[in-house]
């Protein structure tokens, strides 16, 4: 006997059921409701109420204890649509991993488990659910169910269970569709396109089922699903809307209310694809998810069983580590071993050094090579005192007869002129400039500002002479550094 028992909001869902997977045989179901505040969002919020309720629940109906899979829908169970390539289960493990390496977790190290899923045939990859939760989430679990009585052999995540429950039905009929199970104030949605799984989502109903509200919110969400899929460039018309979790005469609602509405779709009950006993308390779509609990199992997607595995695997890890951190530790100890050695031969080395330095005959020795070091570089800096010298005194200009020629030859034709001093120190001479007209004194003004013997030139304007009936200007020049040098 296999028994099934669904955790969600405040409702539990439990079937039992003879033999496994789609030919498994419904012999009793039940929808219950948890005590008040002791089940939120699939998570145990209250074990002090919980646990006696779920204790006399099991006892007073005859429940068998072991076989028990628990099938959880919570927030906390995160899972991804994945494409992985062809390889054995365990490296499968690591790849979906990584996947999840973004995930920021409080409680530990996360469990990980993988729904296979059909994908295209020519494709190299292939398509995998994968999902992941903490470790304290199902220590938690684990522990609840032991305190219980109940002997849980797997734990299961609503999506991954429901996702599998319509590959194996709905996907065997139709390639896109849209299957929405309506579950307490949940309202689950699963999208297939061209015969792969695409898409799921759960929001939260805020209304009660079989209202007219309620149906409206139903309607609602196809029309944010068709827009989804309108803006991931789905070109696919959407062929059918499966829906389940509801009874027939909500089923009747849904069909009128959502036909024709904003998927242009024909609408059908969900068909779970399992036999029903008729002697059952509970139509099959009220225990819906119990049933994907119990036809949508594989080992891949059983945290319980790989909570053990990866749990092995991480004491595994665990000597890698102490073996690593051991083999590092030798190697620094001979790494120490050899510095210390070689620390006492540099020591040797030294100690050598040092007694030759502290011998009075090479003091003596290194303070007559520091004595004689100190007047060659003081003989040094004189010769390089006096060859400053030397440069400097060669930048003075000359007034030499060479110059003196230069300057008479440039007035010829344009002026006479009269040299009146030159002072050596500053290189200025001064001159007087006589012409008969003004115009020959300018010409030559400028021509003495073109010439590359002065630095600057100077003059203060014209004057006529009465006597010698000629105009004269005083000029004064600055020779250039070096000249008549």
């Amino acid at each position: 006997m296999s028994v099934v028992i669904y955790i969600s909001g405040k409702q539990l869902q439990i079937v039992c059921a003879k033999g496994t997977g789609q030919k498994a045989k419904v012999t009793d179901a039940y929808v219950v409701e948890t005590p008040e505040g002791s089940v939120i969002n699939g998570t145990v919020m209250d074990t002090d109420a919980f646990i006696p309720f779920m204790k006399e629940f099991f006892l007073q109906n005859k429940i068998p204890t072991k076989d028990v899979s628990l099938v959880i829908n919570s927030r906390k169970i995160a899972g991804k649509n994945l494409d992985v390539p062809v390889m054995n289960s365990s490296k499968t493990f690591e790849f979906i991993t990584r996947e999840f390496a973004d995930i920021d977790r409080e409680e530990g190290e996360g469990v990980f488990c993988y729904t296979t899923l059909k994908g295209d045939k020519n494709n190299k990859l292939r398509k995998v659910y994968g999902e992941t939760v903490s470790r304290g989430f199902v220590q938690e679990y684990m522990g609840i169910f032991s305190e219980i009585g109940i002997q849980l052999k797997g734990i299961y995540s609503s999506e991954g269970v429901l996702i599998k429950l319509v590959e194996l039905t709905a996907a065997e009929l139709r390639k896109t569709f849209v299957v929405q199970v309506a579950d307490d104030n949940l309202l689950t949605s699963v999208v297939w396109v061209n015969g792969s799984f695409y898409y799921y989502s759960s929001q939260r109903c805020f209304q009660d089922i079989g209202s007219p509200e309620y149906f409206d919110e139903c309607s609602r969400s196809l029309g944010q699903l068709n827009q989804f899929m309108k803006a991931n460039q789905i070109e696919s018309p959407v062929e059918t809307i499966y829906i389940g979790g509801m009874t027939q005469e909500n089923a009747d609602f849904y069909l009128h209310t959502v036909a024709n509405g904003e998927m242009d779709a024909g609408v059908e009950i969900f068909d779970c694809g399992i036999s029903i006993n008729a002697q059952m308390g509970e139509d099959v779509h009220a225990v819906l998810m119990a049933l994907a609990g119990l036809i949508g199992q594989e080992r891949e997607s059983n945290f319980l069983t790989n909570y053990s595995v990866q749990k092995s695997g991480t004491s595994g890890q665990l000597k890698k580590r102490i073996f690593l951190v051991a083999s590092v530790f030798i190697v620094m100890l001979l790494l120490f071993i050899a510095s210390f050695v070689w620390k006492l031969s540099v020591q040797n080395q030294l100690d050598d050094i040092e007694f030759q330095n502290t011998d009075p005959m090479q003091q003596a020795q290194m303070m007559d090579y520091e004595l004689l070091s100190y007047e060659v570089r003081n003989t040094d800096n004189k010769l390089k005192s006096m060859q400053n010298i030397g440069h400097y005194i060669e930048t003075y200009p000359v007034f030499t007869s060479e110059v003196i020629a230069k300057l008479e030859d440039s007035a010829d034709g344009y002026a006479e002129i009269e040299i009146s001093s030159f002072d050596a120190e500053s290189g200025i001479i001064r001159f007087t400039v006589s012409a008969e007209e003004v115009e020959d004194i300018n010409q030559y003004i400028a021509k003495l500002m073109e010439m590359d013997l002065f630095n600057s030139v100077d003059y203060t304007g014209y004057s006529y002479n009465d006597s010698e009936g000629l105009w004269d200007v005083h000029v004064s020049c600055i020779l250039a550094e070096g000249v008549g040098r």
